[in-house]
């Protein structure tokens, strides 16, 4: 059975495209959540509007939901706008509080069974580790983000060597 692996001519770009983006995930984490932040306000602040414009234009208002919806997703948009290192703390905290709730309960459980499984030590050494990384993404701001740029770098490394190491249009392999 032969394999063919056919390459785009742009996926090099499309890698180092993803590398840049990953970099900047890692480096800049606190201006990337700003930034995504803005957008998602932005768009909810429009789609506010649009409704609010909907709800003027129509002549036969019978309920008052495009109204509703328009001043509740204009209202929503500000303050997700303006209130963005608020987000991303209560994300961060939630996260982290269940990791480290996680890693508490793997712990009471491993000290409990000590006495009865001879196996009890990974469960204490997870649930530290646990307890370790739930404190640590709770203290410190958007490690998530930071580790999901260091994974689309790696990605894209991973494919960007691929490209170099089979330089053909279309390669086959048995």
């Amino acid at each position: 059975m032969n394999l063919i692996i056919k390459k785009d001519k742009y996926s090099i770009f499309i890698s180092i495209a993803f590398f840049v983006l990953g970099l900047f995930m890692f480096l800049y984490p606190n201006d990337i959540v700003k930034f995504i932040t803005y957008i998602i306000g932005v768009l909810f602040a429009i789609y506010g509007s649009l409704k609010l414009y909907s709800y003027y234009k129509s002549k036969e208002s019978i309920s008052n939901v495009e109204l509703t919806m328009g001043i509740c997703s204009i209202i929503l948009g500000i303050i997700i706008m303006f209130c963005n290192g608020i987000i991303e703390l209560v994300i961060r905290f939630v996260m982290g509080g269940y990791i480290l709730a996680t890693g508490m309960n793997k712990l009471i459980v491993g000290l409990n069974s000590r006495t009865y499984n001879d196996k009890w030590i990974g469960l204490v050494v997870i649930g530290s580790l646990l307890i370790i990384g739930g404190l640590y993404m709770i203290l410190k701001s958007n490690i998530i983000l930071s580790t999901i740029g260091l994974g689309i770098m790696v990605y894209s490394s991973i494919d960007i060597i691929s490209y170099l190491l089979y330089p053909k249009n279309k390669d086959v392999i048995k």
